[in-house]
């Protein structure tokens, strides 16, 4: 009768500190997710927890046709950059976009590619971190939507030597 007491505490001292180490792991590995886009319509300037793993979720290309997506997948050279304790890192990641994927299916349809995330780990409280991308053109490449007119959105046409830039200075809380 003992032992099973014993068998029975002891299993439940095992599942209880399996617990405690899961739980942890899982919270630290949430990111709090900033939009780099959304932080640059809003001057540039984003607030993230201290503490806290950040992923800035950088620039989605969105085009009308594939063949269009395509154009500008060959056209494009992308780099990310991060400023941090006075340290520039860029990376080249023209080859990064992910693979093209269609979608909706009404006038505003199309094709949509994205960057990885930019991947920050916690922040100081007070630190200020800039991140972000900028695509350049080799060549000249359309944005145009199909059934144009029918959204008021494009078409766009980008020369080449155009440049687009996206950035975000975040600051821990």
């Amino acid at each position: 009768m003992k032992s099973r007491g014993l068998v029975a505490a002891l299993v439940v001292l095992s599942l209880a500190v399996v617990a405690g180490t899961v739980a942890p792991a899982a919270r630290a590995v949430d990111p709090y997710v900033v939009d780099v886009q959304e932080c640059d319509r809003n001057n540039g300037q984003a607030t993230v927890p201290a503490g806290v793993p950040v992923s800035v979720q950088n620039f989605a290309f969105v085009t009308g046709t594939s063949g269009l997506m395509q154009g500008f997948l060959l056209k494009q050279v992308t780099s990310q950059g991060v400023l941090r304790d006075g340290v520039l890192t860029i990376d080249d990641v023209s080859d990064k976009w992910s693979e093209p994927e269609q979608i909706g299916d009404g006038p505003a349809r199309g094709w949509v590619t994205r960057l990885p995330n930019i991947e920050l780990d916690p922040l100081t409280p007070g630190e200020v971190v800039l991140a972000g991308a900028i695509i350049e053109f080799s060549g000249p490449i359309e944005i145009v939507f199909a059934r144009v007119g029918l959204i008021g959105f494009g078409p766009f046409h980008v020369r080449a030597g155009d440049s687009f830039f996206e950035g975000c200075t975040l600051t821990a809380v």
